[in-house]
């Protein structure tokens, strides 16, 4: 895994140029129902990111993968410097959460940790298919 240093503001304004067929700023904010100046705050990372429910419907209008909505609610949680909204109610309200901090909290972040990070994220995986 590579670190990500792209902002959100960046991420949803490259989604947005790129995707065809070309959506301007106005249509955007017209679509998400947010006023054209706050989009293009956000885009210019001025602003905070969208909420839950605007990521969501952002996710809709441009058909994003999976993984590009978990970009999404990751860089957001970021720059709000909070647990992705996507998976908060899980982190806070689940046994799964509670098994998922405290293996945080002993693994303490140590670099000789990070393989074994990456052994159960491929594990989880592939009992996904």
């Amino acid at each position: 895994m590579e670190k990500v240093t792209e902002r959100f503001g960046d991420f949803i304004k490259r989604i947005r140029i790129s995707f065809v067929p070309k959506t301007t700023l106005k249509q955007l904010s017209e679509k998400l129902n947010i006023p054209l100046t706050l989009l293009s705050d956000i885009e210019n990372n001025r602003k905070k990111p969208f909420d839950k429910e605007k990521i969501e419907l952002f996710a809709s209008i441009f058909k994003l993968s999976e993984n590009d909505k978990a970009m999404a609610f990751d860089l957001a949680g970021r720059e709000r410097n909070e647990i992705p909204q996507d998976i908060s109610e899980k982190m806070m309200y689940s046994e799964v959460g509670d098994l998922a901090r405290k293996a945080l909290r002993i693994s303490n972040g140590k670099k000789q940790n990070v393989e074994l990070w990456k052994e159960l994220i491929q594990k989880i995986e592939q009992s996904k298919l």
